[in-house]
Order: structure tokens, then sequence, then C-alpha cells
């Protein structure tokens, strides 16, 4: 045996990926496929020196081989560093085991703690010898073990915001961090209205609580940063791992928002500032495999870089997807309580399935469900990642994993059954802040999109793959059929959606469905004709003429470098820069659908005016005044911007006209909640609500006045309590309208004086019971009832309580449902500014905005009776 044998020598006398590849002798397949051969040529001829390079490449393209290749290409070539990096440990894995197994590309595995890497990987690492594969978060840490990499390759960049932006992002949770919970509220509430105290005091577990947002004024978080960082300071830890992120803010607070929810408050910056993590910007190179680059800027926005050099995808590819999927929508026809027997029966027709759920809770709870109806074995996300092959070999499995809505793949055969419950639950509170307060989902609308798209695709991932898709949950059954939504989407995955959504109308019971699945399966001739009907939708899709949809993206996409390089200045504290960043991205936000989102943006030029203005410049005052006015102009449904700087005092009826964004986001969520594609779930409730408000039974009419009220976007409410009020409807936090509803019977009735006298304390009820009003708030008294006769001193009693009549109200009522019919029409997605300005419009032209349901009100009052 040879003394010198150790002794490698690694050919370079290739000149592209694809050279190289060709002398591989461990590979198990023939080579890239054409189109990602074109795509390695494109990096080789637009990308090989760009600092920042971003691949498109859409679900089950290949796009592991492709960077692999391109890594190992640059390891042996230019003898660098090469990090793959994956969003977690199971795609680690797989990626390891492709490289390994499948390419003969030479890759190890880097997860858990660093103490835990072998010696022999970290030298082989070091000497650039093998292919690094790691998940982001161990790339975005204090001090990472690849802190001198040449080459990183970002797999699923698309879906890379909440690894990329948790470095920088301070949660702290009410269940997990209750005593620096409750500190931090106590510290702030001085400058909260009573309505954001009261979300942040009471842990309510109502459907206004749980999807309530906003952000605290930068301008107040300013003012108590010293307290802030004290408070925080001492509490954060190892233990409960908050340590990590404040320590890379906490130097830098002017530069990051506080957002506010009942459970959780966020510290962050905008957009993640990636080039101050040093193995980050030291990077020769930094490679962005997305399933999609975008339109709007928002691989930009994730990545925290300016100038990405990108390489689109091949033309065929933006028609086509991959592999077949048969969607199945059993909300279409069947209530949740009555696709149970579906989800088993449609379990048995294959060995393996796939199961997503928003989060653990749920997973607990189908878990339960499968052992107690089903044989088969669960797998958790934990059991997939120690051992994945167990599922795949299994004859009875379900893999039941919570958020997963990318980044696990189910190629082959290992898995043809997938169940998607509800919409992927991964908005964070800056999204859902822009999205609801600011009317800026168009936005977000690509990342959405995108993950849908993502999940989808988790079990075809080849061209000869195949899936049985279930849908379950309304909010996704309704972004997956509503037409304004689906009509983005690729012109295939839109065949397959309205085929599945057509097929799964009408079904009295589950027959079809699983008729249409063992078509599937086994290819029959039907199956044959159900192929013929999607790709004939999918042509016609792609010869739709193009519309002007596109506009919006393309002005978000001119933005986002003026947005990155705002980030980094206020990082910095160079705030003349930042503004001036600032000012580039308000000249370019123009059309009615951005309008919340420039009002945003001015916010925040008020706010760095303001830093200049505490910096000693007395002429950014009047700067400062001048962004907020024009923020506050259209930010309709974030009332603290007009109360930031003081000297502008609004009015209790100013507040009320005030109040109009506010029911038009509420009825906003009512229209979403009964559905977009159909009426029928409306036109039940108004027909219920019709008559139980004809109802001579007083009980029932109470039912349909807080049921009215909700439809109509009020907050409205009742109290079963002996001596509490009849329904009450809330504007906002300074206005409220409680009711006393008497329905008299007989041809002698009359409004009686123990019945005004209880309408009087109906008030400070209010006041003692309902802790989302200011304690400033006007709060009105209306008597409904079925006559004007009365006893003697009602009138003297009555001197503040209005009157209506229940037929003046029923009818009222009715114009009121021809107004929410009309906004029906017209409605296509939450958080459409477009919508919510011409929904404001149709209110004032019909005359029913909260102004004006005021006036009806106040028309009679019962002292007028004795007049």
């Amino acid at each position: 045996m040879s003394l010198f044998n150790k002794l490698k020598v690694d050919s370079t006398n290739f000149k592209t990926p694809q050279e190289m590849y060709q002398d591989n002798r461990k590979k198990t397949i023939n080579g890239p496929l054409d189109y990602q051969s074109k795509m390695i040529d494109a990096y080789m001829e637009k990308g090989l020196r760009a600092k920042d390079v971003a691949l498109e490449l859409p679900t089950g393209a290949g796009k592991t081989l492709i960077g692999l290749l391109i890594g190992e290409f640059r390891r042996r070539k230019f003898k660098e560093k090469v990090v793959f990096v994956c969003p977690n440990n199971q795609l680690v894995n797989q990626v390891v085991d492709k490289a390994n197994n499948t390419y003969g590309i030479k890759a190890y595995g880097f997860t858990r703690a660093i103490r835990d890497y072998s010696q022999e990987s970290k030298t082989a690492y070091n000497r650039a010898e093998v292919i690094a594969v790691t998940n982001y978060s161990s790339l975005f840490i204090k001090e990472p073990f690849f802190s001198d990499a040449d080459i990183i390759i970002f797999d699923d960049a698309h879906g890379a915001e909440n690894y990329i932006a948790s470095h920088w992002s301070l949660e702290i949770k009410r269940e997990e961090h209750k005593e620096l919970f409750e500190t931090l509220v106590e510290c702030i509430r001085g400058d909260l209205d009573y309505t954001q105290l009261s979300y942040l005091k009471n842990n309510e577990d109502t459907s206004s609580a749980i999807s309530w947002v906003d952000m605290f004024p930068n301008i107040k978080f300013h003012s108590k940063r010293e307290e802030i960082i004290d408070i925080i300071e001492a509490r954060a830890n190892k233990d409960n791992k908050l340590i990590y992120a404040w320590n890379n803010i906490k130097e830098h607070l002017n530069s990051c928002n506080l957002y506010l929810s009942s459970g959780r408050l966020l510290i962050r910056p905008y957009i993640p500032p990636t080039m101050t993590h040093e193995p980050f910007r030291h990077a020769t190179q930094r490679i962005y495999m997305s399933a999609t680059l975008g339109e709007s800027g928002e691989l930009e926005r994730t990545i925290g870089v300016s100038n990405i050099t990108r390489l689109a995808i091949v033309d065929d590819w933006k028609q086509k997807s991959i592999g077949r999927r048969y969607f199945v929508f059993p909300d279409a026809s069947f209530k949740p309580q009555e696709y149970k027997e579906l989800f088993i029966e449609m379990s048995k027709k294959l060995p393996r399935s796939l199961l997503l759920v928003q989060d653990n809770k749920s997973v607990k709870t189908y878990s339960e469900f499968v052992r107690q109806n089903m044989s088969s074995e669960i797998f958790t996300i934990e059991k997939i990642e120690q051992d994945f092959s167990s599922f795949v070999n299994s004859d009875d499995a379900i893999a039941i994993l919570a958020n997963r809505y990318d980044g696990i793949d189910m190629e082959g055969d290992k898995c043809h059954l997938l169940f998607i419950n509800q919409l992927p639950n991964g908005t964070g509170l800056q999204e859902k802040f822009l999205s609801s307060k600011l009317a800026a989902s168009v936005l977000f609308e690509e990342r959405i999109r995108t993950k849908l798209i993502q999940a989808i695709g988790r079990c075809t991932r080849s061209n000869t793959d195949y899936a049985v898709v279930c849908i379950t949950g309304e909010d996704l059954l309704k972004t997956l059929t509503a037409r304004k939504k689906i009509e983005k989407f690729p012109p295939e995955i839109r065949a397959e959606l309205e085929f599945g959504y057509t097929y799964s109308e009408g079904l009295k019971n589950f027959e079809n469905i699983l008729l249409a699945m063992d078509a599937l399966i086994n290819k029959t001739d039907d199956w044959d004709m159900a192929e013929e009907q999607i790709l004939a939708l999918r042509d016609n899709y792609i010869a739709e003429a193009a519309s002007d949809k596109h506009v919006n993206n393309d002005l978000l996409n001119e933005c986002a470098k003026f947005e990155v390089k705002y980030q980094y200045a206020i990082w910095k504290e160079d705030y003349e820069s930042a503004l001036s960043n600032v000012d580039q991205i308000i000249s370019k936000l123009n059309g009615k659908a951005l309008i919340g989102y420039k009002s945003f943006w001015n916010y925040i030029g008020s706010y760095v005016a303001y830093l200049i203005y505490q910096n000693g410049n007395e002429s950014y005052y009047q700067i400062m005044k001048n962004y907020i006015d024009k923020a506050a102009s259209n930010a309709f449904n974030v009332s603290w911007f007009k109360r930031i700087i003081p000297n502008k005092e609004e009015s209790k009826e100013n507040a009320v006209n005030f109040g109009l964004m506010d029911v038009v986001e509420r009825i906003e969520e009512e229209i979403y909640k009964d559905g977009v594609k159909s009426s029928a779930k409306f036109e039940k409730r108004v027909e219920k609500v019709l008559t139980l408000l004809t109802s001579n039974d007083g009980n029932k009419f109470e039912q349909g006045h807080q049921e009215l009220g909700m439809l109509l976007g009020y907050i409205a409410g009742n109290s079963d309590e002996h001596t509490s009020p009849d329904p009450w409807w809330i504007i906002n936090g300074d206005y409220c309208l409680v009711s006393e509803d008497k329905i008299y019977k007989g041809e002698n009735k009359k409004i009686l004086t123990k019945h005004v006298r209880q309408a009087l304390t109906h008030e400070k009820w209010i006041r003692d019971n309902v802790q989302m009003l200011n304690r400033e708030a006007t709060i009105e008294t209306v008597f409904i009832t079925t006559t004007k006769e009365y006893e003697e001193n009602v009138d003297v009693y009555g001197e503040e309580i209005y009157l209506v009549l229940q037929e003046d109200f029923v009818d009222w009522a009715k114009t009121a449902i021809e107004t929410l019919r009309k906004l029906r029409r017209s409605f296509s997605e939450p958080g459409d500014m477009i919508w919510r300005l011409d929904a404001m419009k149709i209110l004032e032209n019909d005359r029913m905005t909260p102004a004006d349901f005021l006036k009806f009100i106040r028309q009679f009052k019962l002292k007028d009776l004795g007049k």
C-alpha cells in the first residue's frame, strides 16, 4: 500500500456546469433536462459575476439539481466554499440524499448545534471539498459556522421572509411571555386609545379581538425608547429565546416598528437589514432559487437587497404546470361535519396521504380523529424528519403537518393524496396591519399566491406525478375560487381549479368524488375526457387578452429598491437619506389600489422628518405635519394618524364620519365570510334577519336587530342579563348607539314608563361593561317599539331618548340590505383599496353611512310625544 494515496487532484478542465457533469460517473440520471440546461446557460451568461442573482424555477422544475450543479461548478472551478440553504431540516436531508445518491454530487448536511457538527464535515467544508447543506436558522444567527462562505444558494427564497426577518424580529407573545407583555402594555398605555388598550388588556377570544391589529406610533415609540429598552433588557434571555433577536435590534429601535395585537407584540424593521449580517454580506455571490421572481419587488423586500440580477423562467413554463391535480372542494356541497366521512373514504383509496394544517392545535385535533376512526399510522413532522423512509414504505399512513405548506416533497409514488385545511398561517403582524388597516393587500398578493401554489404542489414534483388535492376551509375555498384571484394563477393551475370546483358543486353524496379519484388513479377513459377539458380550459386562459392588471405591480417593483435603501439609511441613522428615499417611494405610488400603501409611506416620512426635527432642525416641524396630513387624508382606518401631532382636535361628529371606513372594513369581512362566489349564504342571512325584524316576538326582533348591525358593519352586541340593554351598535371607539326594543302586542298597546326608566340606565351599563369604547365616547339611546301611544310622564323621562317605530326600522333595514347587495356585486377580495373607496361612495350615495343612520335615528325623541 502506497504511503501517498490520499491526495486527489480535482480536474478543472471544463468551461460549464454541463461539461463538468458529463464526466460524473456517480450520477444515476443522464444529466440536466433541456429547460434546466437553458437556465444554467442563462446563469453562465448573465449571472456568473453578479453579486446577487435570482433563478425563477417553478415547483417541480428540478431547481435542486440546477442549484447543486452551479454550486459544484463554482466549488471545483474557483475553489469556493459553497453553502446550500434550505427552509428546514427535512429539506436539508432530502437535498443531501439527492445530491449524493441521485446526482452524484458530494454534499454534507449541517443541522443541530455547531458543537454537534462532525470534524470531518467541518474540515471538508472549510477546504471547499464538499457542498454544505444547512437551514436558514443556521446561517442567520450571531456567530454561524458558515461565516466565510463564498457562495450562498438560497432554496425556496420566495418563502424565506419569516426565516430571514426573524433574525431582527422580537415577537412577544402573551401566553409565553406574560409578564413582559403586560409590562410593555403598561409602559405604553398612556399613548393608547381606550379601544387599543382594551384589546391589549383583555385576553378575549372574540372574532374582533382575534382579527385586531394596529401599530404603535413611531414618534411615541421613540419617546419611550429608553424605558422600553430597560424593560426588555431585564427580561430577554436565552431561556425564553428573546435575547437573540433583541441583541440584533436594541441599538436600532429608531429604525423599527412596534405592531400590536391582542396576543402578540412585534418589534421589527420594515425590511430585514441582511447586509448588516457579516456572513451574508461577505459572500462573493448570493443565489436565490425561487418559484417566482414576482413582479412587485417582493424578493427585494424579503431578502433586503436592492439590486438583484433576475433570470426569468423558461417561457413554456409560464403557461403550464408540473403533473396533474384533481381538486376536490367539499365545502361547495357539504357542511364541515358531513365531510369527515369523505376524509375517511378518500384515505382508503390510497396507501398514504398528507394533511397540511395551520397549527399544532389542528395537528392534535386531526390526529385524535384519525386514531378514533382510522387504522392509519400517524406521522408528525418530528417522525418525518427522523425517518422519512418509514412513511414512504408504509401501506397505511397519514402525515399530519402544521404550517408546512412548502419544504416537503412527495414525488413519485410517495404520496398521491393531499388534504389542505385552511389558508397557510404565515401572516405576520406587519403584513396584517398593512392589509387590513391600510388596504394594501395588493402588496402581498404575490406572496400569498406563491404560498398556495407551493402548497398544492407538494405531491406533484414531475410531469408524471398526479395527486388528488382536497381543499377544506371557507377562507381557502374563497381564495382558490374567486374569479379575480384565480385569474392571476398560471393558466394550467387555474384550469385545474375551475374543473375541480365545477365537479364539486351540487353533489348530494360522495360517490362522484370517489369515482373521479378512481378514474385519475387508474387513468381510465373517463379521466382522458377530464384531461381534455382541463387542457381546453388552460388553452382558453392562455389565449385571453392581457389586461392592465400588472400596472400596480410595476409601480411596486420600482419602489422596492428605494424601500430597501430607506431601511439601511434609517438603520445607520442617516435620516436625510432615509427621507430622500421615502420621497422617491411616494412619488411612484400612484393609483387607487396603492392609496393605502402611499399613506403608510407618508406616515413614515412624517416620522423621519420628526427625527430630523428632534436633532435640532426646526424647519422640519412643518414638513412633518405636511407628511402626516397626507397620510391621514387617505388612511381612513388608522384614526391615530391625525393624533400624532398635537393641535388638531376632532369633534365627535367628525369621529362618526370617520367611522365610515370602520364599517366598510367590517362589511368587507362579512361579505368575505358569507362567500364571494355565491350569494346563497348572504341571502339566507338576509331572509332570516327580515323575518326576525318583522316578528311580534320581542326576543326574535332583538336577534334580528343585532344580526342586521353585524351585516351593516357595526360591532353589534346583546346581553342576557336582566338589567342589561337590548342590542347596541358600535361605530368605533368614539360612538355607540344602544337600544331598548319593546314589541307591544294588542290593540291598547302603550309605551310604559318603567320601560323608559329602564332605557335611561343603558348608557351607564354600556360604559361599565363594554370595554372597547373610549372613556369620552358618545353613547346615545334609542327606543324601538310598535306604538306612539304612551303612559303619563313617558315624555318627561324620555328627554334624551330617541324613538323609532318597528315598521320604519324594517323599511330602513330593507333599503340598507339593497345597498349591501350593490357592495357585494363589486366585491373581489379583502384589503382592496379600490373597492373600499367605491364602497364609501355607494354608502354615501345611498345615504347609508353611519352619519346617515344617525340622522334617521335622531328624527324623533320620546319627549316629542307630548307635543
